[in-house]
Order: C-alpha cells, then sequence, then structure tokens
C-alpha cells in the first residue's frame, strides 16, 4: 500500500508485510539506476553483431581446387562445396557441351566424399546430334592424417546412368584407385596425382575399351584472398586402340566473393597429345558452406 512505502524506519509491520517495503524499495531502485552503458552513451547499448566466421588459412587453401582433377587433389573440403559447371569440348569430328552439378563434402576429419552428373549435348559434323543424362560419378577419399599430412588415396566408381546405344556412355561400371599429394607453402600450392582406372568393356558396335594409367601435376598461385591462378597438367594412357593418350595443360582462374561464401571458376584447356581434345572450355559457379 502506499502508506506502507512511506513509513518512517521505526514502523515495523507485523508479518510478511514487513518485507514488503524493503523489497519495493530495492526493486525501484535497480531499475531506475543507469546501467554504465547507458550512461555513457546516454540509451540502452545496442546488440552486439555477430562475430564473423573465422577462416583459417588451412582452410582458405582447402576451397582452392584444380580443374581436371578436383577428385584426384589432396585437398579435404572444410565443409561442403556445390558448384553448377559447364564444359565443352571441341574435336576434328565435333563437339560435346556438359553441364551439371559438382557436389563434394567432408563426412568427418580428413575423409571426403561427393558426386558429379550432369546433361550431355553431343553433335558430331557426320550423324545426328544425341543428348541425355550423363554417367555418375561417385567419389571418396582420405587424407593421411598428421598436423601437416599431404597424401590422401581414393577411390572412384562411374556408374553406367548414360544412354550406351545412343553414344552417350559404355553402358559399363568404370573404378578408378588413386593417390594425391598436396604442399601448401607460402606463396604457392603444389599437388600431384597418380592412378589407374579399370574401364568396364562395352558391347559391340561401340569400340574396346582399355584400362588407362594417369599421372598430373598443378600449381596454385593465390593472387589475393580471393583470386587464385591455377596452372595445371594431366596425362591419361590411350582408352581406344587407334587413339593416341590424354595430354592437357590447363589454365585458369578461380575468384572468389568478398565473404569467400561462393564465387566462379573457369579454365580453358589446350592439348599435349593427339588424344586430347582440340580445345576445352570449363566454367563454373561455386557455393562453400
Amino acid at each position: 500500500m502506499p502508506g506502507q512505502a512511506m513509513a518512517p524506519r521505526s514502523m515495523k509491520p507485523s508479518g510478511p508485510g514487513r518485507w514488503i517495503v524493503p523489497l519495493l524499495a530495492w526493486v525501484v531502485a535497480c531499475l531506475a539506476a543507469p546501467t554504465p552503458a547507458a550512461a555513457q552513451v546516454g540509451g540502452p547499448a545496442p546488440p552486439a553483431a555477430p562475430a564473423p566466421r573465422a577462416r583459417s588459412r588451412a582452410t582458405e587453401r582447402g576451397e582452392r581446387r584444380l580443374f581436371q582433377r578436383f577428385v584426384e587433389d589432396a585437398a579435404i573440403i572444410p565443409g561442403g562445396w556445390l558448384e553448377a559447371q559447364y564444359r565443352y569440348d571441341n574435336f576434328d569430328n565435333g563437339s560435346v557441351h556438359r553441364v551439371g552439378p559438382l557436389v563434394a563434402f567432408k563426412l568427418v576429419d580428413n575423409i571426403e566424399a561427393g558426386l558429379r552428373f550432369g546433361f550431355i549435348d553431343s553433335r558430331p559434323d557426320a550423324g545426328s546430334s544425341e543428348s541425355g543424362i550423363s554417367d555418375i560419378d561417385l567419389y571418396a577419399k582420405y587424407r593421411l592424417p598428421g598436423a601437416r599430412s599431404r597424401f590422401a588415396v581414393g577411390t572412384l566408381v562411374k556408374t553406367p546412368t548414360a544412354d550406351d546405344t545412343r553414344g552417350l556412355g559404355t553402358g559399363k561400371t568404370d573404378l578408378e584407385l588413386f593417390g594425391a599429394f598436396r604442399a601448401d607453402l607460402e606463396a604457392v600450392t603444389l599437388t600431384a596425382n597418380a592412378g589407374v582406372r579399370f574401364n568396364g568393356n562395352p558391347a559391340p558396335p561401340l569400340p574396346s575399351i582399355e584400362d588407362t594409367v594417369f599421372v598430373g601435376a598443378a600449381v596454385l598461385l593465390p593472387a589475393s584472398p580471393q583470386l587464385t591462378f591455377v596452372i595445371e597438367g594431366t596425362y591419361e594412357s590411350r582408352t581406344i586402340k587407334g587413339t593416341g593418350a590424354d595430354g592437357r595443360l590447363t589454365l585458369g582462374l578461380q575468384s572468389f566473393g568478398p565473404e569467400r561464401r561462393g564465387g566462379f571458376r573457369g579454365a580453358v584447356a589446350l592439348p599435349l597429345s593427339d588424344g586430347a581434345p582440340n580445345y576445352q572450355v570449363l566454367l563454373g559457379a561455386f557455393l562453400v558452406y
């Protein structure tokens, strides 16, 4: 009651009422007293802005990836990678367009898995054009443990989802085994890879296919936290009898946005042997999470 709030200190109400006056006085004093932040700026302090996502140097290097051998690399994506990718191959007897997703994600520490597939549009100079869904590549790799580990091993399986009757695939399963090395130095990143691919032999009238071996090496040159230049050389032994090996030199760049949440990639591959395309164009828009 108001009368109790104005009572002199000598009055001592009986029962629970004797605690009401001191309690009300304490509450009013707490509400009326300004906080230190309010006293300084004349109002309540604004809520603290969320801290930006911390990104270590190792995380940034792991998000700089190869073009031809994205899978066969000792890098492990820190979280996830989602890329919409377009590839154009130009040959003496026609061209091939491919568009589709490339997905990679970290399963647990030191293990990355992913898949890639897409839509193929094959346009030979002689004959009719064919288009449809491509084969699906599924992969997993394991980076050897250690604070400064630079080696990884992995496998890739090609599932025969493309229509072999239209020349979009072989209709057979392929198995790939590979090893990879990656050294993130002060100014550059060096990579190397090698492996073997057991190619399923298609039924006639498709030509017989041989197992292949491959090697590759690359230099990644970070020009800034957002921009990286890539120089990548790859070689794979001949797949079809009577054809040459596939050797390519790929020159590309990868650019991140201001917050490194994603960006764009682009490259041109030039032939180093008769079995490679006359040239190849690779374009991608990617998101990291």
